[in-house]
């Protein structure tokens, strides 16, 4: 389990989270909503161990992450940012290999990157140079290296992916490529996924639960159906919205 508690962060004298008492169950695939500014990644930062301030307000397994070396942290959660600079040329499989924090033999490492890459239609461009790659493959790549840190774990282990708008420079196919992947891996391999996006979506597609944020502090979390609510997003984004059932029966929200 990960959790904050009553988590407030203050930067440059300014509150950017607000007493945040949250829990994020494995298992599940959970979208921070909110507009530029709310906090989303403030708090993703927090649950990574990323912000210092945070470190004793957030626990994970019951052990606040202050206890955690980086290594045993590193076992338990991945995270991908929303920009990632690479200035070396590596190989996409150098690349991908980063993410292998366990140990294996030279075969076995090769065999794991191989199929992390698969795991995206990577394979073919394993001895590319990374930086010839364009936007949406350099994503796919550092999504393949985060996948791969979390996916050879045993299933046992407290696991979480926490990804900032993870497919922001992908095609439509790629967009959804990656999300039913997630929701694979949080139904059959029991993973929590905790994600910052904007398009909500395919937030109400895909997520199990919502948390929607405004100025640093929750204004709601719960289901799909209890977040999307034309109410919510007029409240939180300023813009009137009409939302739609669709025939398979997520919400899908149009600007009015």
């Amino acid at each position: 389990m990960l959790r904050t508690h009553h988590l407030s962060i203050e930067l440059n004298h300014q509150c950017i989270l607000s007493d945040l008492d949250m829990t994020f169950a494995p298992g599940k695939l959970v979208v921070l909503l909110g507009p530029n500014g709310a906090g989303k990644t403030t708090l993703l930062k927090s649950l990574a161990g990323d912000l210092i301030e945070a470190l004793p307000q957030v626990s994970l397994a019951g052990d606040f992450l202050e206890t955690y070396t980086p290594e045993v942290l590193a076992t338990h959660r991945a995270v991908m940012p929303q920009s990632i600079q690479l200035d070396f040329p590596f190989l996409v499989s150098e690349v991908v290999e980063m993410g292998l924090i366990q140990q294996f033999s030279v075969s076995s490492r090769q065999s794991k990157v191989m199929e992390a890459l698969s795991w995206f239609d990577m394979t073919e461009l394993a001895h590319r140079n990374y930086l010839t790659l364009s936007g949406g493959e350099q994503q796919r790549v550092q999504l393949a290296r985060v996948f791969a840190q979390i996916g050879f774990q045993p299933e046992s282990a407290c696991r979480y992916l926490l990804l900032d708008e993870c497919t922001a420079h992908l095609d439509l196919a790629h967009q959804h490529q990656v999300f039913k992947l997630l929701k694979n891996w949080v139904a059959q391999r029991g993973v929590g996924v905790i994600m910052v996006l904007h398009d909500l979506n395919l937030a109400a597609q895909y997520a199990d639960d919502l948390v929607l944020m405004h100025q640093g502090k929750l204004v709601c979390q719960g289901s799909v159906q209890q977040v999307i609510t034309e109410q919510h997003i007029a409240q939180v984004y300023g813009i009137e919205v009409q939302i739609h059932q669709n025939s398979h029966g997520w919400p899908m929200v149009a600007p009015i």
